[in-house]
């Protein structure tokens, strides 16, 4: 870190030198603004991204997984942050991978990919703090509060209004995450189902309404045509090329008969 820090000051002495040689110094001002800002708005984004969502993951899985096996219920649990964070770094590495991999389309969400794509594209210098705030930052912060906070709640705020023993408060403390976390997969599965039996249903009902409407419509049809004084197209057809053969023999009598009269016309005057 101290490497950078040095490199990047005799870097940016080196550049400010040439631009005051130069006589360019409002545009030598104006890039110092604009790259302070650049700094101070990736710096913030950074260490949210780097140390605040890691250690929410850390203590997040130590609540899950390592309290419940390690600790016992008549003690209490003691967070070393550090390590959560460490920990907490590394689950998020490996879903940020997770995330841009396209083979993992059915486990992760399509649209933190393209968040992410969108994002390296921007990179630092035209990089939106707003839009990342809003769409990736805060997103990732409620849903791990909201993991974090409410089984605290209900462990220490709702289930001692019951009355209950102090080591039944105590175990509730102790497995309110893991109890919360089989329970919202529960809810997910059933929601999951439910949507696909009624897919399902929709189908079936769909195919079945199907085929029970083209039957109704061919016998409707089946009756149209055996009803007396009804043609069919085929009828129809069928009685026009019977009509053209009666035609042409009457054409036929007609000339032969013209030809005869003026056969005849000569003897006569004769």
């Amino acid at each position: 870190i101290g490497c950078y820090i040095i490199w990047s000051a005799a870097a940016g002495t080196r550049y400010a030198i040439d631009y005051i040689r130069s006589r360019r110094l409002a545009f030598l001002v104006q890039q110092i603004c604009k790259w302070c800002s650049i700094v101070v708005k990736s710096s913030a984004l950074l260490s949210i991204w780097i140390f605040v969502i890691p250690v929410l993951i850390g203590l997040l899985f130590e609540l899950l997984v390592i309290v419940p096996m390690r600790v016992p219920i008549d003690e209490s649990p003691v967070f070393l942050l550090y390590q959560d964070w460490a920990l907490g770094l590394i689950f998020l590495k490996i879903w940020t991978r997770l995330v841009m991999l396209d083979q993992m389309a059915p486990l992760v969400d399509e649209s933190w990919r393209t968040k992410f794509e969108r994002v390296r594209e921007d990179g630092f210098s035209r990089l939106r703090g707003l839009w990342v705030l809003h769409e990736i930052i805060m997103p990732i912060v409620t849903k791990l509060l909201t993991a974090l906070c409410v089984p605290y709640v209900l462990a220490r705020g709702v289930f001692p209004v019951l009355g209950y023993p102090l080591i039944v408060n105590s175990a509730v403390y102790r497995f309110a995450w893991l109890g919360c976390l089989i329970f919202s997969a529960l809810f997910f599965c059933g929601k999951r189902f439910h949507v696909w039996f009624t897919n399902l249903h929709n189908s079936i009902r769909d195919d079945r309404y199907l085929i029970g409407r083209r039957l109704h419509n061919f016998g409707e049809d089946s009756l149209h045509s055996s009803e007396p004084g009804t043609t069919t197209a085929s009828d129809d057809d069928e009685h026009e090329q019977a009509l053209i053969p009666r035609d042409q023999e009457g054409e036929l009598g007609l000339r032969f008969r013209r030809h005869i009269m003026r056969g005849n016309q000569p003897r006569m005057a004769a």
